[in-house]
């Protein structure tokens, strides 16, 4: 096998040579006979994409349109209340799976979690308020609802 370091137009040469006989179906273990290397080094340039000659940025993905089916069958987009803090939105996007764009499941349960609390409270503020105004305009206490266990 070959130990000396080749140049970068032989590595070029080299390279196309083995792409070329893996595109021909040959074992990387017949492609390292034929051009000189170890079977792993076949592997590895294989592997291994060539470097475009000018290096551009992607453009970014646009982003997703998340829509909520309403009970009249009408579609709306959700909002923020409230504006986020822009260091929580960078932990956030840290924190995000770089080829699903999906948070980790713990911390998607962790957030689900709170913020089902946090709803919790809202609707029980929401229901006192409710209660507060009817017994404003009859003058009687509402009578308490029964929730089954």
């Amino acid at each position: 096998m070959a130990t000396t370091n080749p140049t970068p137009a032989e590595r070029t040469a080299r390279d196309d040579r083995i792409r070329q006989l893996a595109a021909d179906n040959l074992s990387h273990r017949a492609i390292a006979r034929q051009v000189g290397v170890h079977h792993t080094t076949v592997a590895r340039i294989l592997r291994t994409t060539p470097e475009p000659t000018e290096r551009t940025t992607p453009a970014p993905a646009a982003p997703v349109e998340r829509t909520i089916t309403l009970a009249s069958g009408e579609t709306a987009t959700p909002r923020l209340l409230h504006p986020l803090d822009p260091h929580t939105i960078q932990d956030l996007n840290c924190l995000m799976d770089p080829t699903t764009g999906d948070l980790p499941e713990p911390i998607r349960r962790i957030l689900r979690a709170a913020a089902n609390a946090r709803r919790t409270t809202m609707r029980t503020t929401a229901h006192r308020f409710a209660a507060e105004e009817r017994t404003a305009e009859t003058g009687r206490r509402p009578v308490r609802a029964q929730v089954a266990p």
